[in-house]
């Protein structure tokens, strides 16, 4: 903040100035807070499109939490089974972005910058969300995800 633009009339608004910027600070950091502790709580779970019994639970960052796999699914041979869990992971880490974005909107605000760049590094490391003008086809959102988190 440069000095020479600022005009106050007394001591006591300049004060007043300056209780009003840390009030904000403060209230920022609280909304970070709040953000960090929904992203750490943050579960989210995929079943593959087909219908068989596997369900993944990643953690925010795409992290493999848990896998379920069904009675069914486990009649399976291995290949079979294997392919349902990287179906399923794929399902999960598309639903990665909005649920990011949702609870960046709630803390930050929708306009926020803060709330645009979470959206925009979401999508960068777990591929367009479902929302409109994600660039992801449904011949895309049918095939597992490939690559490595970055």
């Amino acid at each position: 903040m440069r000095s020479e633009g600022l005009r106050f009339r007394g001591a006591e608004e300049a004060l007043d100035a300056v209780d009003a910027i840390v009030a904000g600070a403060e209230a920022e950091v609280r909304r970070a807070e709040q953000y960090a502790a929904a992203v750490t709580a943050l579960r989210v779970h995929g079943r593959p499109a087909d219908g068989t019994d596997v369900t993944v639970t990643l953690d925010h960052a795409g992290g493999l939490v848990d896998v379920v796999v069904g009675r069914r699914a486990a009649t399976q041979e291995g290949a079979a089974v294997a392919r349902a869990v990287l179906a399923a992971n794929a399902v999960a880490r598309r639903r990665l972005p909005a649920l990011l974005g949702g609870l960046a909107r709630e803390a930050f605000g929708p306009g926020a910058a803060t709330t645009a760049h979470v959206l925009q590094h979401a999508e960068r490391m777990f591929g367009g969300g479902a929302g409109a003008g994600s660039g992801t086809s449904a011949d895309d959102r049918s095939r597992p995800a490939t690559g490595v988190l970055r």
